[in-house]
């Protein structure tokens, strides 16, 4: 998987100048919220299934999210933040777009501390400009999850700073480092109760301090 994705990976970032919309053809179509049902033919996919149609509001979402959750990252460390949010619709338990995905409370850190800079990020900044290429390249299934399903994502360095040396509980066995951060696929059972517990009266009362201290459970 990873040589494969590698290998991908070279062809759409080491082609020079020409766009990544170039080497995949016509960039995704991007339709109203009320036109979801048809993308230009395409049908974005997890694992080979269908999910959720996305317009343009949520992939402009994608993209600002790509951009402060991934700063830094490796092309594959990017592509696999995107596909958090798509396995996060996959499981039923964050939201069904990927605007609700990433504004669902205390989950993707930088929309609680650093939501005004996303929300003025130039579209024509060259960090948006490159966020976009990978959300389009991975809303039409052009590039393999390298997470294998991750629909939690931490930096291991920073939260155990955050927290005197300790993990949060979903954080078992050694995940898959992608870059600076590791991606887990918990169980089930624990993955839907930390969802619900992300959309509870008490969990939007938390506040920012905690939620920087490690405290809470964001997957950046």
């Amino acid at each position: 998987m990873r040589i494969r994705l590698l290998c991908t990976l070279g062809l759409f970032f080491l082609g020079g100048a020409t766009p990544l919309h170039a080497s995949l053809g016509p960039a995704p179509q991007c339709l109203p919220a009320s036109q979801k049902s048809k993308i230009d033919g395409v049908r974005p996919a997890v694992d080979g299934q269908v999910i959720t149609q996305f317009d343009a509001e949520d992939r402009d979402y994608m993209i600002r999210t790509i951009v402060f959750e991934a700063a830094g990252e490796p092309e594959e460390g990017k592509i696999a933040v995107a596909y958090v949010i798509l396995n996060r619709i996959k499981s039923g338990g964050w939201g069904a777009t990927i605007k609700d995905v990433v504004m669902s409370p205390w989950q993707f850190e930088p929309w609680m501390t650093k939501r005004e800079a996303m929300e003025k990020l130039s579209r024509d900044d060259p960090r948006y400009l490159d966020a976009a290429k990978i959300a389009d390249a991975v809303l039409v299934g052009q590039v393999p999850d390298p997470t294998a399903g991750a629909t939690y994502f931490l930096n291991p360095t920073v939260v155990r700073e955050r927290r005197g040396g300790s993990l949060p509980a979903w954080a078992e066995g050694e995940g898959q480092p992608i870059g600076h951060h590791t991606f887990y696929r918990p169980d089930e059972g624990v993955m839907l109760e930390r969802a619900a517990l992300s959309t509870s009266p008490l969990a939007t009362s938390l506040s920012c301090t905690r939620l920087e201290a490690g405290e809470a459970s964001p997957v950046g």
